[in-house]
């Protein structure tokens, strides 16, 4: 069986071949996925992400990104004689089997094995599947507010939306499956009341009660921890999750929350080497398009997994699970263009990111934070603390900044209207489109709202575009595109807050 391309517009045959060949290809990047992948009439979707390459100051990774232009023309020259003819399913499966070979060799360990889907979201189906032994599950969810918003009804065998990625309708909320019909949450906060990081071991504790307790009630735990949560915390730290698996075994099983992939591979492998289950996405630091997802399993899990439970058919299909996987075989023999695509352009973007020398991605991301903090202290704003000391990808490349230090009455509704004022206007208001991260909820405010937060990031084709630069024109560069999202900030907040509007920073 085939998947279609989304249906070529009646425009198109007027334009010049490049642009028809680019056009087909932004087309073919929003198919396949549910109802948040697809574009407005001016081409963005739901998170201002648009279809095309963009001008954009992109700082906002953390929520989603934009393909490069590098990605684009890549995937444009090789593909453009095919944008027009649709995906046979065995041609489907070659291309997600040469990404398998790659996110391995990249990542994992040999006998790893790599799960696909449309979504980071998605991804959660993959560890409820690798855990499931027959037992009724018991998900602990850590941190709900600090990783994606639908893993809350995924985590627990839930749809999260009335459609899937395969296009089949279903109903929000109900389970994918019977067998995850008595599947209970138990979500396990990351930080207290006043946005402070709860200590390591305390959530580890936690989290050990949780699986002990469920072992009582006959139940098999299924324990999320974060690694590089939407505000850059991980948690517990890795020596206390290597004492939980020494302490619990099989009795639980380990899903780590990577979605962000602000985490060095040298890290992914030794949670694989644990047994844990590791969700990457290739839409946020990887800059890749929206959206795409990949699960590594040890294979020593895998060894253990029963047959895919029959609901699996609505969501995935039979390529995006490895072929020796139990149950695989039922799934769909259906071809996805769009995800294909979506993660040949997150894996052209790993592949560039890794070449680059390591030295200068420390040079480039101590300039960000540098910068960063300069227009925190301008805008007289404070940074949402961050877990302790711990220098890695997701504390260098992701600051949290609280609106509410400078504007008290700032609360998380302020904050998302800030943040549309700014995708939306910020053009119109300095000639350059800024693109900033969601708010997430940190801490709450003294009447018992959330705080407003937004959120500045580094991207791996950001931070390749800005390696090639010498270091005086790196820091021009980091010092203007801060000023202007600075004097963004101060508009947003004008207009949304009804507070004088500073003049610009540079």
């Amino acid at each position: 069986m085939r998947m279609l391309l989304n249906v070529i517009a009646a425009d198109e045959p007027r334009l010049s071949p490049g642009k028809r060949y680019a056009a087909r290809l932004a087309s073919a990047l929003t198919s396949g996925g549910d109802a948040r992948i697809r574009p407005d009439a001016a081409g963005r979707n739901q998170y201002y992400a648009s279809v095309r390459p963009s001008d954009a100051l992109a700082y906002g990774s953390s929520t989603i990104s934009s393909i490069s232009e590098h990605a684009f023309q890549t995937l444009l020259d090789r593909w453009h004689h095919g944008l027009d003819r649709p995906v046979p399913s065995d041609d489907y499966a070659e291309g997600l089997a040469i990404l398998r070979h790659k996110l391995v060799e990249a990542h994992g360990h040999a006998d790893t094995k790599v799960i696909f889907a449309a979504s980071g979201t998605d991804l959660e189906y993959a560890g409820l599947a690798a855990a499931w032994d027959g037992r009724p599950i018991t998900a602990v969810l850590l941190g709900r507010d600090e990783v994606g918003s639908g893993c809350v009804h995924s985590a627990a065998g839930r749809f999260f939306a009335d459609e899937t990625a395969t296009g089949a309708r279903v109903a929000l909320q109900a389970a994918i499956d019977p067998a995850f019909a008595g599947t209970e949450l138990v979500d396990v906060a990351v930080r207290d009341a006043t946005g402070t990081p709860r200590a390591s071991a305390a959530v580890a504790d936690e989290l050990s009660a949780h699986v002990e307790r469920a072992a009582a009630s006959g139940r098999k735990a299924v324990v999320h921890v974060v690694h590089g949560s939407k505000s850059g915390l991980t948690l517990p730290a890795l020596a206390d999750v290597e004492q939980l698996v020494a302490a619990h075994g099989e009795a639980m099983t380990i899903v780590v929350d990577a979605c962000q992939l602000r985490i060095a591979p040298a890290i992914v492998r030794r949670y694989l080497a644990l047994g844990c289950v590791v969700l990457l996405t290739g839409s946020k630091f990887a800059g890749g398009p929206p959206f795409s997802g990949f699960a590594l399993v040890s294979a020593a899990v895998a060894a253990r997994a029963r047959p895919l439970p029959d609901g699996f058919r609505r969501i995935a299909t039979r390529a995006e699970w490895p072929a020796d996987w139990p149950g695989a075989e039922r799934l769909p023999a259906l071809g996805n263009f769009g995800l294909l695509l979506r993660l040949q352009a997150a894996m052209i973007e790993i592949e560039r990111f890794a070449a680059l020398p390591a030295d200068r991605v420390t040079d480039v991301t101590a300039r960000f934070s540098h910068h960063v903090m300069r227009v925190v202290k301008r805008l007289e704003l404070v940074e949402v603390p961050g877990a302790g000391a711990t220098s890695c990808l997701a504390t260098e490349t992701l600051r949290t900044l609280d609106l509410s230090a400078r504007w008290p009455v700032c609360d998380f509704a302020a904050a998302r209207a800030m943040h549309r004022r700014i995708a939306e206007q910020s053009r119109q208001w300095l000639g350059h489109e800024i693109r900033l991260g969601q708010p997430v909820r940190t801490h709450l405010l003294p009447n018992g709202e959330a705080a407003g937060t937004l959120r500045l990031s580094l991207s791996m084709p950001l931070i390749s575009e800005l390696a090639l630069l010498a270091d005086r024109a790196l820091d021009e560069r980091l010092d203007r595109d801060m000023s202007l999202v600075g004097a963004a900030i101060s508009a947003a907040a004008a207009q949304t807050l009804g507070t004088p509007h500073a003049t610009p920073l540079g």
